[in-house]
């Protein structure tokens, strides 16, 4: 296998580009068994975490596919363009960039989510809420996706549905996930961590059932912020005190503001 020295910033993205690319060129052949963790730690000079991250990045993708407990090389030629564009984006996609841009946007889908649901969305939204307060990781996962994306179909705005529905993978199956979700806490810690027992999900609902769309643009503006910071503080705590800072905190809470006036 060719080894390229890595740049010591961002080690998880530049491993996952590496044997992407390696993938794609044939030094590592569709069948191949990707090299154990500790072989790939001592030929990059990385620690464990980081290759764990970048070949659950690869995995992701669809670069290679579990054999049992083995990583294969799956054929390149099967990964679709798609794939190979959002593999190549996730690698320099942050938590700040995925929740400036959920914000901004989910902010006015819940407003207008409050002035136009009906009570058969109103009902679906419920059971999505109770679908999320699990301690089953991957169950969590899943229903924290369809909470939101159900918010986004209730404003009965075709277009913004569709960027939504579109966005997904962007918003919810990026490497800043995996770097939190391979922690070493247990899995009720770990997820009350992240959503205060889906305390923040609740608070959305009831703003929605109210018909309140001030109330409801800022419990998701909340919600969000309080996920993003929790992240942060997990994957860098020393950047912790930074998260949602600055202009770009200012300017995200005028925007919800200002949103939150109109009509």
């Amino acid at each position: 296998m060719h080894v390229t020295p890595l740049k010591r910033t961002t080690l998880t993205d530049s491993l996952l580009t590496q044997l992407r690319r390696q993938i794609l060129s044939g030094r590592l052949q569709p069948g191949q068994q990707i090299p154990p963790e500790l072989a790939l730690c001592e030929a990059f000079d990385v620690g464990r975490t980081t290759v764990r991250e970048a070949l659950r990045g690869l995995e992701a993708a669809g670069f290679v596919q579990r054999s049992g407990k083995r990583l294969v090389v799956r054929d390149p030629r099967q990964v679709d363009e798609h794939e190979r564009d959002f593999a190549a984006l996730a690698a320099r996609v942050s938590v700040r960039d995925v929740y400036e841009s959920r914000k901004l946007l989910e902010v006015q889908i819940a407003q207008l989510a409050a002035e136009h649901h009906n009570s058969l969305d109103l009902e679906e939204l419920e059971g999505r809420v109770q679908a999320t307060e699990t301690t089953d990781q991957s169950g969590y996962h899943s229903a924290d996706a369809e909470f939101h994306t159900a918010i986004a179909r209730m404003g009965k705005n075709v277009v913004l549905a569709e960027i939504y529905e579109t966005s997904r993978s962007l918003f919810f199956h990026l490497p800043t996930y995996w770097r939190l979700f391979g922690s070493t806490q247990s899995e009720p810690d770990r997820l009350a961590g992240i959503d205060g027992a889906s305390g923040g999900h609740r608070r959305i609902f009831q703003a929605l059932a109210e018909r309140d769309s001030v109330a409801a643009a800022k419990a998701v503006f909340d919600h969000l912020d309080t996920v993003e910071k929790r992240l942060i503080a997990v994957i860098d705590p020393s950047a912790a005190g930074n998260a949602g800072a600055g202009g770009t905190r200012h300017g995200l809470e005028s925007e919800a503001s200002s949103l939150t006036k109109k009509g």
